[in-house]
């Protein structure tokens, strides 16, 4: 099964390299399970887990994927700074626009020093937004750092 990222008419195609201990594809319905260390590579951005599955649709670009792990991982190398980075026991991540990252089972976004911590949040990549709702009664942990040499 080729799986494809979707790109606007200006851009190629991102391929997307998947590798698993296990693959079960069902091209007639556009699914795919792999188990087993599982690691998914769209262009700047890896996705890791135990189990992961993915959803194409008819011309098998990828539309979304859903990762278990212990925690399942999320990262994106930025063309600044340190990469952006996500953990969770569970994660669903749409390719198709808007492309975001949904943690699940509490998790935690953190980019260098600067962390959010909730029990579900939402990250859009390409806007830099992420919204988070609580974990500990209800609470989101928010952490962020001045940018050193910025004016106070």
């Amino acid at each position: 099964m080729l799986l494809i990222a979707a790109a606007s008419p200006a851009q190629q195609p991102v391929p997307i390299d998947l590798s698993a201990d296990r693959a079960e594809i069902n091209d007639q319905q556009g699914t795919g399970v792999y188990r087993g260390n599982v690691v998914l590579i769209r262009g700047q951005t890896r996705l890791t887990g135990s189990v992961m599955r993915t959803f194409t649709d008819e011309a098998r670009r990828l539309q979304r994927v859903e990762i278990e792990g212990s925690p399942a991982r999320y990262r994106a190398l930025q063309p600044e700074g340190p990469p952006r980075r996500a953990e969770a026991p569970r994660m669903e991540y749409y390719a198709a626009a808007p492309e975001r990252l949904v943690l699940l089972g509490g998790g935690r976004v953190w980019e260098g020093e600067n962390s959010v911590t909730g029990e579900v949040i939402t990250h859009y990549p390409d806007s830099q937004r992420t919204v988070a709702d609580g974990e500990d009664q209800g609470r989101v942990k928010v952490r962020v750092f001045p940018e050193a040499g910025a004016s106070q």
